[in-house]
């Protein structure tokens, strides 16, 4: 499988060093390296141009279309962060809000993703909590997620933390290989289903999304969601209708 390993550190550090021993671990897989502090990537203006009108048009030109093309190019991505003060770190936080578009307009619905964080002692499951669901909602299936601590670097605790490093990437691949893909989340749904309505309250606006749910009118695997999260969904979704219909439109 080609790999893409996307590192949220400014060093080669702990999180780097997961990734390097997956990388050296399993030489019949095609794991790439790619270090978020290497590249030109510059902060997100938030001018909105890109949910308006297109990613096309966003005026910043950094290092964010090679990003995309690295994914699409690959069978399956690894989201690998640091924490920093209980959560992941600025590089990784940088990227998602280059690629935020995807949240109004999922395009990685057939790629696997993994969710890694790294601490000393708190703040992984936050970290990897938020990773998974902005990941899902750009449309990735998030099938695995691995927390580790590195608070010693004693041997026993690196021993520790690459047995769980290899089971979960074992696991990963094997999810990845078989397509099994996840069912949305009853949050993928309801955002789904808001920006579409409001792309068609203002399509003139919302251009870009108007084009996307012209073209794409449901979720992707909706046949493989169960009955009571859908209905969940669509009563969230109604009572935001109802609410931006009475304050906001």
């Amino acid at each position: 499988m080609n790999i893409l390993a996307i590192c949220g550190s400014p060093r080669k550090g702990n999180c780097y060093a997961v990734l390097n021993l997956i990388k050296q671990s399993y030489a019949e897989h095609n794991v790439n390296i790619l270090m978020i502090g290497d590249l030109h990537l510059d902060m997100c203006r938030g001018c909105y141009s890109c949910i308006f009108n297109g990613e096309e048009t966003c005026p910043l030109k950094d290092d964010r279309d090679m990003i995309i093309k690295k994914i699409y190019a690959a069978d399956a991505v690894i989201f690998a962060s640091p924490v920093y003060v209980n959560q992941l770190s600025a590089l990784m936080k940088k990227m998602i809000e280059r690629l935020a578009f995807n949240g109004h307009r999922p395009k990685f619905h057939d790629k696997f993703a993994m969710v890694l964080s790294v601490c000393k002692a708190f703040g992984a499951k936050h970290a990897n909590q938020y990773m998974q669901d902005v990941f899902s909602s750009f449309g990735f299936n998030v099938v695995s997620t691995l927390e580790l601590q590195a608070s010693t670097n004693s041997i026993k605790e690196k021993l520790m933390n690459n047995k769980k490093t290899l089971q979960t990437f074992e696991s990963f691949v094997s999810k990845a290989m078989e397509g099994r893909q996840t069912p949305p989340t009853i949050m993928n749904l309801v955002m789904f289903n808001m920006f579409k309505y409001v792309s068609e309250v203002y399509p003139e606006q919302f251009k870009a999304d108007h084009q996307y749910y012209q073209e794409i009118d449901k979720y992707p695997y909706d046949g493989r969601i169960n009955y009571f999260k859908n209905l969940i969904a669509k009563r969230k979704v109604n009572n935001f209708k109802k609410e931006f219909e009475l304050n906001r439109v």
